[in-house]
């Protein structure tokens, strides 16, 4: 499942932070720190998979200018000379999808704070887990712009997310946005996994948060000892994985009581009724198609596909259109030369010129454009149905397992009816059960 994180960071002189070394590393480049006259080569760093800087203008900007400016902007010596938001990407988008979600998040970024933005993308460690790629955003503590010749200038500080309260407030915001884009994109990815920021207090899951076990400790770890942080990280998990299965437990035993409830009113039925009853959901089991639809993902895709395909049935009938505008243009071309087959010749051999042929030629050549074009546009749309039929069979595979078991259990509930139905006929043929004399006759007569 799709994994939200969402952290902000704070690169400050007083803890030693060099927004130059930061960017190097994370960018995995060569920078010079013109301030202290350091240099910070990670050019040998692997796993780096995307490093670019965003502004809010979208004008390129080299990143040892911009990390330089950014030091040398800041006179104190406990000043916060960058922002850093580490961000999770979902293992379920393609890597070009990852990479436009965090561009996009990022561009956005930019435009409302006025920073630049200093992206990287980082693929997961070696002994990590696979599925662990994440984004860092180095951003200014600056809004910044360019003069006219180019240069970069550094403009005023943004302290309001220096201040608890108002910081609070933004940071809620970005978490949000974040949320927002990570699910658009998995909605157009045809996904059915979804984020949510919200902490697990906030939705009442009744599940602990885990605690981050940081480097040293996960190091410790995987060398097979253990540390206090893996221990408390394994109660947790082991505490959540306990909720977890509890309410699966009470899920069934309400889906159980439900059913009691329909039995019981199956009781009350007559025959007539009862077959009536036996034929509507939710007790009649539905097809796998028909349950997928319950999830917005694929039913998403569904309304695409079946928008594409009335698409594709009209640029048919534009080219049919077109096919017989052409085939009648070249019927009156071949009538005129049946007609008049002295001025073809002539015409034919260069010695005269006719212009009713070459207004005939000139309408059919036109024709055979128009023809091109519409030929053109179905191949087009066909090509746009193909992938939203692509993506249909990506979303319902995702969910077809999940709708499997629902329908199993639809089967089983049936069958169940069925079999109190089979029992009221053998009532019946036994004279132990009888109509009622107002109506509801018509189970009679079977």
């Amino acid at each position: 499942m799709a994994i939200y994180h969402f952290q902000m960071k704070t690169l400050s002189r007083s803890a030693g932070r060099s927004a130059t070394a930061a960017a190097a590393y994370r960018s995995g480049q060569r920078i010079e720190d013109e301030r202290t006259g350091q240099t910070f080569d990670y050019s040998r760093r692997s796993g780096v998979l995307l490093a670019e800087v965003i502004t809010p203008d979208g004008r390129p900007l080299d990143r040892a200018q911009l990390w330089n400016a950014a030091e040398t902007a800041e006179k104190r010596c406990n000043s916060v000379v960058a922002r850093e938001f580490v961000v999770a990407l979902p293992h379920e988008l393609s890597r070009e999808q990852q990479t436009s979600l965090v561009k996009g998040y990022a561009q956005g970024l930019s435009e409302r704070t006025g920073w630049a933005v200093d992206v990287a993308i980082h693929e997961p460690g070696r002994a990590g887990d696979l599925r662990n790629v994440h984004a860092h955003l180095l951003c200014t503590t600056r809004t910044i712009a360019q003069d006219p010749a180019g240069c970069l200038v550094m403009k005023r500080k943004t302290r309001e997310w220096d201040i608890r309260s108002s910081g609070s407030e933004l940071l809620r915001s970005e978490r949000s946005e974040w949320e927002r884009c990570v699910n658009r994109s998995l909605e157009a990815a045809n996904r059915i996994e979804r984020v949510d920021c919200r902490s697990h207090a906030d939705r009442q899951t009744g599940l602990e948060p885990q605690v981050h076990l940081g480097p040293t400790a996960m190091n410790m770890e995987r060398k097979g000892i253990p540390t206090e942080r893996g221990d408390e990280h394994r109660r947790i998990g082991a505490h959540n994985a306990k909720v977890v299965e509890l309410k699966q437990v009470q899920e069934e035993r309400q889906e159980a009581a439900w059913w009691q409830g329909q039995m019981a009113e199956l009781e009350t039925l007559t025959i007539w009724q009862l077959e009536r009853k036996l034929i509507y959901p939710p007790i009649f089991p539905q097809t796998l198609d028909r349950v997928a639809l319950a999830y917005p993902a694929v039913k998403a895709a569904d309304e695409q596909r079946e928008k594409l395909g009335q698409g594709v049935a009209d640029a048919q009938r534009w080219e049919r259109s077109e096919q017989s505008k052409l085939e009648t243009e070249a019927y009156q071309l071949k009538r005129w030369q049946n007609q008049h087959p002295r001025l073809n010749w002539l015409h034919e051999c260069g010695l005269w010129e006719s212009k009713e042929r070459l207004s005939l030629e000139a309408s059919l050549s036109k024709q055979q454009a128009a023809l091109a074009k519409a030929k053109d546009n179905t191949q087009a749309w066909q090509q746009a149905h193909e992938k939203a039929q692509e993506r249909y069979l990506q979303a319902f595979t995702q969910v077809a397992p999940a709708c499997s078991r629902t329908i199993a259990r639809q089967e089983e509930r049936y069958a169940e009816a069925r079999a109190f139905l089979k029992e009221r006929y053998k009532q019946r043929e036994q004279g132990l059960y009888r109509e009622n004399e107002q109506g509801q006759g018509r189970g009679m007569s079977r």
